[in-house]
């Protein structure tokens, strides 16, 4: 070994052991202090993010029935009753077509558009006179003079999604609107105790 060889062999064991006491990690403690400000954090977030999702979606429903009510006034306005009021429905990629979500009654439309069981909410329109069964606004039957003067729709939040804690919401063509946390039914005149004015 020469003599140049020998003068950084204690150089280089110096700046090795410093490398290996420089590489260390975390402590279990700090790993735990970590995990429960994290905890803390998501215990705060989650319940919030949840609770801004079921609104979101409330929002979401409250604008499309008032869309809905633009077109029954529409549908009125030129056939001079709400009978055989058919909804505009545009899904995702902008087309546009005019069906219930349900053919065979034609009282369903879901939100969003186009959603099938995957809905956040369903809206049953039908006709206002609660005083039988409701009906479609569609009718095939021959003379009605008593269908189609007034309409009323209830949103339901889908019971089988995280949304199911989001409120029933009410609008009716005599000017109801309201929204309450209990269930109520389309055969409701409104959304009795508790219930807030949208």
């Amino acid at each position: 070994m020469t003599n140049h060889d020998s003068r950084l062999w204690p150089l280089h064991r110096i700046v090795s052991s410093q490398n290996a006491t420089s590489q260390q990690g975390f402590t279990l403690i700090e790993m735990m202090i970590v995990m429960f400000i994290m905890a803390i954090l998501a215990a705060i977030a989650v319940p919030s993010y949840r609770r801004y999702v079921v609104v979101n979606a409330e929002r979401d429903t409250q604008a499309k029935m008032l869309s809905l009510q633009v077109e029954l006034e529409r549908w009125r306005a030129t056939a001079l009753t709400y009978k055989g009021f058919v909804p505009q429905i545009v899904d995702s990629n902008g087309d546009t077509d005019y069906r219930y979500a349900d053919t065979d009654d034609n009282t369903i439309i879901n939100v969003p558009a186009g959603s099938g069981d995957d809905y956040t909410y369903r809206i049953t329109l039908v006709d206002g006179d609660t005083s039988g069964t409701p009906k479609s606004l569609v009718t095939n039957s021959g003379v009605d003079n008593v269908t189609g003067r007034t309409w009323k729709m209830l949103a339901t939040p889908n019971p089988d999604r995280y949304i199911k804690k989001g409120s029933h919401i009410m609008l009716t063509s005599s000017g109801i609107r309201c929204m309450t946390a209990s269930s109520i039914t389309i055969g409701a005149e409104d959304c009795g105790e508790g219930a807030q004015v949208w």
